[in-house]
């Protein structure tokens, strides 16, 4: 087996160590883990169409799923009984932790849908009691490890490397269709895939902070917002810069430059221990300072990136819990000004002991906005 299989391997026993001492804490007999995501943390496997399930008392995991992913199952998740369900999988997983006498199971509804669920339920009986485990695979997820923040440097260097040559090929005259497939393709040419849907926005379009990419041409003096992230492997990266065909108009240029500071001004601040609402409180204070109101930031700071493109922590209002040192936390704040357009800047940064490391390199300055 090679040295970097061994080492995930070594890895995900870790974090099983870890999830069981947390369910032994909260009381719990066993867990059952549905989440694409958690389930690949928790076990390495690589596919979909199965759940995880944990015994506490005896310390045995089961990935149940169905004979298309047998072979895959055993070949990724080592330390997990592969069992193939049959006549229903929501039922066959219901019976299987009746028999194994799990009274009291940890679950993520998140990741559940209510009919399952409710399967679920009525084959384990009336006295099972069913509790949100959620917020522990989010706490154990949102610190990095050394291996995992290697991954997700590896996934941000393809989508960096992709924005910046096809941006030497932007145009006036290209639509925001064309500049989407463009980074796409780039980013799947050195091995990853677009992590989420690209967006490029040009002129109004780029005042709603999820437009959808479509046939408006790129134009002199019309902003071109583009929100893009690659995959390589299992993790993910996010990034967004706004660029201008031509040059960039008096008013657009004084709203980015102090975007950039706000920008500056709340990483600054990002620390182990820091909460998670102070930066952005930051961010919107300087805005706020150079008469840009709270309407027209209309989203969060920023957010956890991993496995998933969007999970903990938090940088926003309701985000009271402090930072951690391992997270990864984009730093994105944004104005937009309906019917006319709107800027974003987007970076991910790691949040360390005494501080924060600016992990996204791309050049956001005034000199390399101009396309």
């Amino acid at each position: 087996m090679a040295k970097a299989k061994i080492a995930i391997n070594r890895e995900t026993a870790g974090r099983r160590a870890r999830f069981f001492a947390e369910l032994d804490r909260l009381g719990l007999d066993g867990a059952l883990v549905s989440g694409r995501e958690d389930a690949h943390y928790l076990s390495g496997y690589t596919d979909s169409d199965a759940v995880l399930l944990f015994a506490v008392s005896r310390q045995r995991c089961w990935l149940v799923t169905d004979a298309r992913y047998a072979e895959e199952a055993e070949r990724s998740a080592p330390g997990f009984e592969t069992v193939l369900w049959k006549n229903g999988f929501a039922a066959f997983v219901g019976k299987l932790c009746k028999r194994r006498g799990l009274a009291r199971i940890g679950y993520c509804p998140a990741s559940l849908t209510v009919s399952f669920h409710g399967t679920l339920r009525r084959e384990t009986g009336g006295r099972t009691r069913w509790k949100d485990i959620g917020p522990v695979l989010s706490e154990m997820r949102a610190v990095k490890s050394k291996a995992e923040i290697a991954a997700i440097e590896k996934s941000l260097a393809c989508a960096e490397a992709a924005f910046a040559t096809a941006r030497k090929r932007w145009r006036i005259g290209m639509t925001e269709r064309e500049v989407k497939d463009d980074l796409e393709w780039e980013m799947r040419r050195r091995g990853g895939i677009d992590a989420f849907e690209t967006i490029a926005a040009t002129g109004a379009n780029a005042s709603l902070p999820h437009a959808h990419s479509g046939l408006r041409k790129l134009a002199a003096g019309k902003m071109l917002l583009v929100d893009f992230g690659a995959r390589v492997g299992f993790y993910n990266s996010d990034l967004t810069r706004t660029l201008w065909p031509g040059y960039v108009p008096k008013v657009w240029l004084g709203r980015y430059r102090t975007l950039l500071e706000a920008q500056r001004e709340a990483i600054g601040t990002i620390a182990a221990g820091v909460a998670g609402l102070f930066p952005e409180a930051i961010a919107r204070e300087f805005l706020t300072a150079f008469g840009i109101d709270e309407s027209h930031f209309i989203h969060s700071l920023g957010h956890g990136v991993g496995l998933a493109v969007h999970e903990g922590p938090r940088l926003g209002k309701l985000a009271a819990k402090p930072l951690a040192a391992g997270n990864i936390v984009t730093v994105e704040p944004g104005v937009y000004f309906p019917g006319s357009g709107g800027i974003r800047i987007e970076d991910m940064a790691l949040v360390e002991k005494d501080g924060v490391r600016l992990l996204s390199s791309l050049p956001k300055d005034v000199d390399s906005i101009i396309l």
